[in-house]
């Protein structure tokens, strides 16, 4: 059963939808550049997470019918995303998944889902995100889970956003909508537009000195 979290959610997107669509305007297509967008330079394997929650909620993760893989940002889009970043970043209780729901003495190491209970980490604010951004019109082949490592390098789910005006990520630990490359996180993996269950290794989005740092960083800290 749905929390009465996520009805307040649905009834709040719907009226941003009333709200924004009689009074935004479209903006100008800005000039797009490469560095706008993550490239996409090799297959990669899905995180333990997804494949856990096809296998809970198969549903979730039947490939649908592809749309557009870009949407067209105007003042009405922008709003959307900024409203329901800022909703469920302030609405879901940050938890860590084995403090919720004990995974560990489960064998299992990573948990996504939705924060039906109002709880939830930064996994289970992307599928919520995603869910109120389709049920809000966007095609779910423009918004793609993606990982990082944030700027403590730490693993970190975000949700990518794919638009003609570049990559714009949403993050439980910020409500500003970034670009991709405005984060400061290293990129990982992201679905791809084409299948949701496919994954693709992104370009990092660090200089080579800042890819050594990070990797000697790491090495240290598995010791």
């Amino acid at each position: 059963m749905r929390s009465f979290l996520l009805a307040a959610s649905f009834l709040f997107v719907a009226g941003l939808l009333f709200s924004t669509a009689t009074t935004a305007k479209p903006v100008a297509k800005a000039a797009t550049e490469a560095h706008q967008f993550a490239h996409v330079i090799a297959d990669a394997s899905a995180p333990i997470g997804w494949t856990g929650l096809c296998a809970a909620q198969p549903a979730e993760c039947a490939p649908s019918q592809k749309s557009e893989e870009f949407i067209t940002i105007d003042r009405e889009r922008r709003a959307q995303l900024q409203q329901i970043n800022s909703l469920v970043n302030h609405e879901i209780q940050g938890i860590g998944d084995n403090d919720h729901y004990g995974i560990y003495k489960l064998g299992i190491i990573n948990w996504w889902t939705y924060p039906d209970d109002g709880a939830g980490n930064c996994n289970d604010y992307v599928l919520l995100k995603k869910k109120l951004l389709v049920e809000a019109g966007w095609p779910r082949s423009a918004l793609l889970l993606t990982v990082v490592l944030d700027t403590h390098n730490e693993g970190h789910l975000v949700l990518m956003a794919r638009t003609n005006d570049g990559d714009l990520i949403l993050d439980n630990l910020t409500d500003a909508i970034k670009t991709w490359g405005g984060t400061g996180y290293t990129f990982i993996k992201r679905q791809s537009a084409d299948n949701p269950n496919s994954w693709v290794r992104l370009e990092s989005g660090r200089t080579p000195e800042e890819l050594a740092m990070i990797s000697k960083a790491l090495t240290a800290h598995s010791q």
